[in-house]
C-alpha cells in the first residue's frame, strides 16, 4: 500500500503483487503446521534429560562472583550493626538531647524564642535519618512556634494547621522558588522570559511591594520543605494540592552559606533549611534576635564537626586501617561461604573432608537414632552444608568412619565415630573444624549433651565449651521413667 501511494500501478502489477502475498501466506501457513513437531523434537529430549537429573544437579547453588562479594559484605555489615547495638550508647546531653561530644547548649538562648510567624517544616524521611547533620533539630531548640511533619507527600487535609489558616481566609506561605513566587526582599516574581520593558517592571514591583506589605502586617504560617533539592522537588510535585493552596515566596540568598563547610550545597546561592528560615523571619517580621541565635547554633555545630574532622585527619592511616579490617572480614566470610574446603589428609592416612548430600545414606545407616524420617532430616542438614565434616578411613573403600553435622536449627550434633576408629582423636578434630567455621562466620556454637554422658562432656569441656543451661531438666529425676525408658536431661553447651 505504501508503494501504491508513491506511484500508480497498473492492473497487472496489482495482480502480481496480490499473488505474491497470497503465496507467501500459504508458505507461512504450511511452515506453521510443521513448527510444533520441530519444537517438540528439539526441546523434548532436553526436557526429558533435565527431568531425569537429580534436583541437586539442576542448578548451581554457587552465585556468581559479584553476588558473592555483595552477600559477604551484607553479612559483615550486619555483624557491625549488631556490635553497635550491643555496645553502650553514648550519653546524651539533657539540654539539647545530643551526644555530649557535639553538645550545642552553650549557643542556645536562655529560653525558646517566640515569633509571630508559625513555622511548619515538611521533612523528607531520608533527611530525618541524618540526625547529626540535620539543621531542623537545632531550629526546635531555638524557636517555640515550630512544627515538624515527616512524609514523602502531603495533602491539606493531613495538615490541621494549614487547614486552620485556610478556614480563616489566609493563604499560608510556602518557601519554594518558582515563576509565581513573591520575593520577600521586594523584587518581582522570577521571570524566565525575555527582558521586560522598564514600565512593566516598575508596575510589577509596585504590586509585589503592596502584596508584601500586606503579608508583613499579619501573622503568617511559613511552610518549609526540608531535604535535598531533588527530594524537595519531588515532595512539591507530589503535594500539588498543598502547593496550589499556598502562596509561594522566595528571597535573594546571601553570598555565604555557613552549612556549606560540612555539607556541600549544589549551588553557591543555596542555603540550609535553618539559614533559609532565619532569613525569612528577618524579612517577614524583622526577627533579628531569632536569626542571630539560629545562625549562632549552626555555626557552633559546624565548628564542632570541623574540629572532629581535623582530629580524624591527624592520623590518615586510621581510615585505611578500618577499611582494611572490613575487607579482611568480608574476604574471610566470602571464603567460608563459597569456597569449598579442600580435603585434608591426616597423619594416619585418613581424609578429613566436608560432607555432601551423597553422604546422607551412609550416615543414616550407621546412626544409632535411625528412624523413618532420619534420612530426610540428614539430607536437609547436608543441603546447607555448613560446618558438616566427615573422615574417611585410610582403606581403599573410602568408608566414612566419623562425622559431625550441623542441624538446621544451628546446633551441632550427629557426632559419631565408629568403634574400631575410636581413640584416634577424630571426634576432637571434627568438633574443632566445625567450631572454626562457625566462629569465622560469627555464628554461635551450640550443642546439646545428655546429662551424665561423661565422654561427650569431657570432649567438649576440653575444647573450651561450657554449660549454658539445662533443657528438659529437673522435671525428670534420676530413676524416674516415662513408660519403660528412663529419660535423661539435656544440657545446652556453648563455645564462648
Amino acid at each position: 500500500p505504501l508503494l501504491a501511494t508513491l506511484h500508480p500501478m497498473t492492473v497487472m502489477e496489482r495482480k502480481a503483487n496480490l499473488l505474491s502475498w497470497f503465496y507467501l501466506g500459504i508458505t507461512l501457513t504450511n511452515f506453521s503446521l510443521f513448527l510444533p513437531p520441530i519444537v517438540a523434537l528439539t526441546s523434548g529430549p532436553k526436557n526429558a534429560v533435565r527431568q531425569t537429573q537429580p534436583p541437586s544437579q539442576n542448578k548451581d547453588k554457587t552465585p556468581p562472583s559479584h553476588l558473592q562479594v555483595k552477600i559477604a559484605s551484607s553479612i559483615t555489615k550486619g555483624e557491625r550493626r549488631s556490635e553497635e547495638r550491643q555496645a553502650k550508647s553514648r550519653s546524651l546531653c539533657p539540654g539539647c538531647n545530643r551526644p555530649a561530644v557535639i553538645c550545642v547548649c552553650d549557643s542556645l538562648p536562655p529560653q525558646k524564642l517566640s515569633t509571630r510567624t508559625q513555622l511548619l517544616v515538611l521533612q523528607h524521611p531520608n533527611e530525618f535519618r541524618k540526625k547529626t547533620f540535620s539543621t531542623v533539630p537545632l531550629m526546635s531548640l531555638v524557636l517555640e512556634n515550630i512544627q515538624v511533619q515527616r512524609d514523602y507527600e502531603f495533602e491539606v487535609k493531613d495538615l490541621p494547621i494549614v487547614q486552620e489558616y485556610l478556614d480563616r481566609g489566609q493563604r499560608p506561605l510556602l518557601l519554594f522558588p518558582g515563576d509565581e513566587a513573591i520575593s520577600l526582599d521586594g523584587f518581582g516574581p522570577f521571570n524566565k522570559e525575555a527582558e521586560q520593558e522598564e514600565a512593566t517592571i516598575v508596575e510589577t514591583n509596585s504590586k509585589v511591594i503592596e502584596t508584601l506589605v500586606g503579608i508583613q502586617k499579619q501573622d503568617n504560617l511559613l511552610i518549609v520543605m526540608d531535604g535535598t533539592w531533588a527530594e524537595a522537588k519531588r515532595m512539591a510535585l507530589g503535594s500539588e494540592d498543598l502547593v496550589n493552596a499556598c502562596q509561594q515566596v522566595q528571597f535573594t540568598a546571601p553570598a555565604t552559606c555557613l552549612y556549606d563547610a560540612v555539607r556541600k550545597e549544589p549551588e553557591g546561592h543555596c542555603l540550609s533549611t535553618l539559614e533559609a528560615c532565619a532569613q525569612s523571619l528577618v524579612l517577614l517580621e524583622g526577627a533579628h534576635e531569632a536569626a542571630t541565635y539560629l545562625k549562632g547554633v549552626l555555626q557552633h555545630m559546624v565548628d564542632i564537626q570541623l574540629s572532629m574532622e581535623r582530629n580524624r585527619q591527624d592520623d590518615p592511616r586510621q581510615k585505611g586501617k578500618q577499611l582494611f579490617e572490613r575487607n579482611k572480614r568480608r574476604r574471610q566470610v566470602e571464603k567460608t561461604l563459597f569456597e569449598t574446603p579442600k580435603p585434608r589428609r591426616l597423619a594416619d592416612g585418613a581424609i578429613l573432608r566436608p560432607l555432601t548430600v551423597k553422604d546422607a545414606e551412609s550416615i543414616n545407616e550407621g546412626w544409632y537414632h535411625k528412624s523413618r524420617t532420619s534420612l530426610r532430616t540428614t539430607q536437609d542438614c547436608l543441603e546447607e552444608g555448613l560446618a558438616c565434616f566427615g573422615i574417611e578411613n585410610n582403606k581403599e573403600d573410602g568408608h566414612l568412619c566419623a562425622h559431625i553435622v550441623r542441624s538446621r536449627d544451628g546446633t551441632l550434633g550427629m557426632l559419631q565415630v565408629e568403634t574400631e576408629y575410636r581413640r584416634r582423636g577424630y571426634g576432637r578434630l571434627l568438633v574443632q573444624e566445625a567450631s572454626k567455621v562457625l566462629k569465622e562466620l560469627g555464628k554461635p556454637c551450640v550443642c546439646f549433651i545428655q546429662q551424665g554422658d561423661e565422654v561427650a562432656e569431657s570432649l567438649f569441656g576440653g575444647l573450651g565449651w561450657i554449660v549454658s543451661e539445662q533443657k528438659g531438666a529437673g522435671a525428670v529425676k534420676s530413676g524416674t521413667t516415662t513408660g519403660t525408658t528412663p529419660r535423661a536431661a539435656k544440657q545446652r553447651w556453648i563455645l564462648p
